[in-house]
């Protein structure tokens, strides 16, 4: 039990830390090549706050628990929403770009609806993951001309410290995966919960932990393009390159409780986020409060 315990604790501190230094070490490496804050927003941020899901699905795979790897990535997506995004806006509203809510936004449904689909048939294969990853990878390279950065603006950075930083990340992170899958599957073998649900909450949360830290900063500091770009990009790099990445190692089964109720759960999610995001392109704190509710209500139902 107290082994459980602290592998989950020293397994979230080194998921944190590792998605910190990735963020920090990645983003000043590309603000050092002159990369668009945008690029930075929707992929670095997106994909170096996914990074902890990425490390925790491989794992997940590998170890025989396909409910965590699959429960992680749409607990995650449903945390980043209703709760990560949701936070924010109560600290500080959040003023939303209409560009980036009509491509960006588009894509991170677009996203959750291929999840979906490429779930039906009750796995997901590695022609599967192809697909996902390759959509992906076609967006970014369509999405270059309009996220390239033509600012000169000297940046202190340190190069090397960057490289430091980014390093230090991919070191931490494979660790704190492992640590993090094997206490929630202690948890899971000793109270009889299944991995699906400890895949959608305590690794879902804990793997979310650096999306909470970057937003929450960048919303005090009222970056809004940066929480949102972050969230969005996180969300999609979640459902596709995170999912397919585990699924090239070895083909994932989908429980039936996902087809049924979290895969839905989630698309609905990205629905309800992308109305209140609409309106007014503006996230309100009453709205931020609503999104709140509705994410306790699903895991208290």
């Amino acid at each position: 039990m107290l082994l459980d315990i602290g592998s989950l604790i020293a397994g979230c501190g080194l998921l944190f830390l590792g998605g910190d230094w990735l963020v920090d070490g990645v983003s000043g490496l590309a603000r050092r090549l002159k990369v668009s804050p945008i690029l930075i927003a929707f992929v670095l941020l997106g994909f170096g706050t996914s990074a902890p899901e990425l490390f925790v699905a491989i794992d997940a795979v590998l170890s025989g628990a396909p409910d965590i790897a699959m429960g992680n990535i749409i607990g995650s997506n449903i945390a980043n929403l209703l709760l990560v995004l949701a936070v924010t806006a109560v600290i500080a509203p959040l003023v939303i770009d209409p560009e980036t809510l009509r491509i960006d936004g588009s894509v991170m449904l677009l996203s959750a609806v291929a999840l979906g689909l490429v779930a039906l048939d009750g796995s997901v294969s590695r022609l599967d993951a192809v697909v996902l990853i390759g959509g992906t990878i076609c967006y970014l390279l369509f999405r270059w001309k309009s996220l390239q950065d033509d600012d000169d603006d000297d940046d202190p950075v340190s190069l090397g410290k960057s490289a430091i930083f980014a390093l230090l990340a991919l070191a931490a992170l494979p660790i704190g995966a492992n640590l993090f899958v094997n206490g929630a599957s202690g948890f899971a073998l000793r109270f009889g919960i299944s991995e699906a649900v400890i895949g959608l909450t305590v690794v879902a949360l804990g793997t979310s932990l650096p999306e909470i830290v970057v937003s929450v900063v960048a919303a005090l500091r009222r970056e809004c393009g940066m929480v949102l770009g972050g969230i969005l990009g996180s969300n999609v790099f979640n459902g596709t390159i995170v999912l397919g990445g585990a699924a090239l190692f070895t083909p994932i089964v989908v429980d039936a409780v996902f087809l049924t109720a979290w895969i839905p759960i989630m698309i609905g999610a990205s629905v309800l986020s992308l109305v209140f995001l609409r309106t007014g392109h503006l996230l309100s704190r009453p709205e931020g409060l609503i999104m709140m509710a509705a994410y306790c209500g699903i895991f208290l139902r």
